[in-house]
C-alpha cells in the first residue's frame, strides 16, 4: 500500500470508532460491561488511542507521548466529551505522522518482539489497522448490547 492508501484507510476507521462512541445513548454506557464482557467501550476506546499514539504518532510523527497501558484498562481517563475530542486529535495525528514517513518499507524503529522480528514501518501500520478494526469491532457489539 501507498502512504495515501494508509492515510485513506486510518482516517476511515478511526471515523468508524468515533461514530460508534457517539452512538451511545448515554454517555455512561461507555463505562459499563455486560456479563461475559470484561472492557468497556471506553477502556478500548482508551487502548486504542494509547496504542496508536506510542506505535504511531511517536515513532513516525514524532508527537511525545507517555504510555500507560494498565490504565487505558483500569481507569477513566477522559469524560466522553475529553474522549471524542482526543479521538479527533488522533485522526489529524496519525494522518501527519504517516505523511512524514519517508519509506515505509524502512525498519520500523521501535522494535516490537511480540509483533514481528525486522518488522518496517509498512509491516507495523497493517498489523495497527488490524488491531483498531477489531476493537472498533468489539465496541460496535457492545454498544448494540447495552443500548436499546
Amino acid at each position: 500500500m501507498t502512504k495515501q492508501d494508509y492515510i485513506h484507510i486510518y482516517e476511515r476507521d478511526l471515523q468508524r470508532l468515533i461514530t460508534e462512541m457517539e452512538a451511545y445513548g448515554q454517555q455512561e454506557e461507555i463505562w459499563l460491561t455486560a456479563p461475559g464482557i470484561s472492557n468497556t467501550a471506553g477502556h478500548l476506546t482508551q487502548h486504542l488511542i494509547g496504542n496508536l499514539r506510542t506505535f504511531v504518532c511517536l515513532p513516525m510523527g514524532g508527537f511525545p507521548y507517555e504510555r500507560d497501558r494498565e490504565a487505558e484498562f483500569k481507569a477513566v481517563r477522559f469524560t466522553y466529551e475529553a474522549l471524542l475530542k482526543e479521538l479527533y486529535a488522533l485522526k489529524a495525528d496519525v494522518k501527519t505522522s504517516i505523511e512524514k514517513l519517508e519509506d515505509l518499507d524502512a525498519a520500523y524503529p521501535i522494535e516490537v518482539k511480540e509483533v514481528y522480528e525486522g518488522q518496517t514501518n509498512d509491516f507495523m501500520l497493517c498489523h495497527l489497522l488490524a488491531h483498531l478494526a477489531y476493537h472498533t469491532g468489539q465496541i460496535n457489539y457492545h454498544r448494540r448490547l447495552l443500548t436499546k
